[in-house]
């Protein structure tokens, strides 16, 4: 592990490699694999895992922010994807149905670790935001959208969506004209939720010409 040690006045370049060895080293129980993608000059380098196991995903975070050897303290996004239209026909919608991507950046290597996790519709994640501050908006909007629980979260509520909204609108199974249509009854005079009712001329449309209830139709009889 001697070869390993980072020396302070090390390039940059090497001091990144040296973090993949780490990176190697502390997780293989747990990362499936690493990719690296960078540009012509190596300015720019992004680390890509792919975790297999949740159990260590909270160590594996407390890791990468707080180590001297990785020191990714900024995070900068997180996203989720619906791998539903990904599954195959035979499987369980809720299995492995979604990927979660985390992004950390260190300001000083110019590098940054995209990580991305799948897991079950329903199963719980530990949230980051007593280790990111800034994680506390970006987990409820992926609840709100998503329907994603995050365990531990000190405030856990919709943040896009209306109070009363019972589903997750990025759902790819969620209909394109919902289930809920909400308008203002003059006779109540309040906003209120009625079921979508979708009309006749909605799917039947009617190409006639508007201009023909102006003819004169006239029968001949000859």
């Amino acid at each position: 592990m001697k070869s390993l040690i980072i020396l302070p006045g090390l390039n940059e370049k090497l001091r990144l490699f040296h973090i993949l060895i780490l990176l190697r080293s502390f997780f293989h129980k747990i990362i499936n694999n690493i990719e690296l993608i960078y540009d012509f000059n190596l300015n720019i380098i992004d680390i890509f895992i792919n975790l297999s196991n949740i159990k260590y995903f909270w160590t594996f975070m407390i890791v990468i922010k707080n180590s001297l050897l990785f020191n990714y303290y900024q995070l900068n996004d997180i996203t989720c994807i619906d791998n539903l239209s990904l599954l195959k026909a035979n499987q369980d919608n809720n299995k492995n149905r979604f990927t979660l991507i985390y992004i950390f950046t260190n300001i000083k290597t110019k590098s940054r670790i995209i990580l991305r996790l799948i897991i079950n519709k329903n199963q719980r994640v530990p949230s980051l935001t007593n280790l990111f501050s800034c994680a506390n908006w970006l987990e409820r909007e992926i609840y709100d959208l998503f329907g994603v629980i995050f365990s531990n979260h000190p405030d856990l509520r919709r943040i896009l969506t209306d109070y009363g909204f019972t589903h997750n609108p990025l759902l790819k199974d969620f209909p394109l004209t919902g289930y809920l249509e909400l308008r203002y009854n003059e006779s109540l005079k309040c906003v209120e939720y009625q079921p979508v009712k979708l009309m006749q001329e909605y799917r039947f449309f009617n190409f006639e010409s508007p201009w023909n209830q102006y003819l004169i139709k006239t029968k001949l009889n000859i």
